[in-house]
């Protein structure tokens, strides 16, 4: 049976733990944070560092995997705004990621307990790059996976970096569009929309 108290717990561990790392969140406050006394803190989960890693799974922000669609339009505008929307939702969590990457030494399963989603992410990105191969709309020897890399990290990077150099970064209004059109670009993709039908698989 759960705790009573466990979930409590473990929101008030993600709050803090998002606002001052690890080494800033301490058992005290959590314990404060969520009404109870330290010694339950460590009844229930033994020491700090396996409470706030479980609380990050269980709480860390799900990167939100964005609707690609099965049959390919306008392959720019589609990606566009999905990188539009993966860039807003990294933003969103941008705190949380910058001190999970601080402890990573530390910790280094917490890098994955806050980017929860990411690989579901990579995968219906590189599975819509597949589907323009599948039209015609993409080079047969395009590396998908290099490419989807490419867009993934750049929307990361500008999303949780911007801040710090932003003269390395184009206009975050028009971000997104240039790095969908430079990675449809490095596919061999310059068809603006479908205008043949899926090509069928040598068998």
């Amino acid at each position: 049976m759960t705790h009573p108290t466990r979930e409590q717990i473990l929101q008030a561990a993600a709050r803090l733990y998002a606002d001052h790392g690890f080494r800033g969140t301490t058992t005290r406050a959590i314990a404060e944070a969520a009404g109870v006394n330290e010694v339950t803190l460590f009844r229930i989960f033994g020491s700090k560092e396996t409470l706030i890693v479980e609380a990050m799974r269980e709480h860390g922000a799900t990167l939100y995997v964005g609707q690609l669609p099965d049959q390919p339009a306008d392959p720019h505008a589609e990606l566009a705004a999905w990188a539009t929307q993966t860039r807003k939702v990294l933003v969103s969590m941008r705190s949380m990621l910058r001190q999970a990457m601080c402890d990573a030494e530390k910790s280094p399963e917490m890098p994955r307990c806050v980017a929860r989603g990411a690989d579901a992410t990579f995968d219906a990105l590189h599975a819509y790059l597949g589907r323009l191969q599948e039209h015609g709309l993409a080079s047969r020897d395009a590396d998908l996976r290099a490419a989807s890399g490419m867009l993934m990290s750049a929307i990361f990077h500008d999303a949780v970096a911007r801040e710090f150099t932003p003269h390395l970064f184009p206009p975050a209004t028009t971000a997104p569009g240039a790095y969908a059109r430079l990675c449809l670009a490095s596919i061999g993709c310059h068809a603006p929309a479908v205008t043949t039908m899926p090509v069928e698989r040598a068998s």
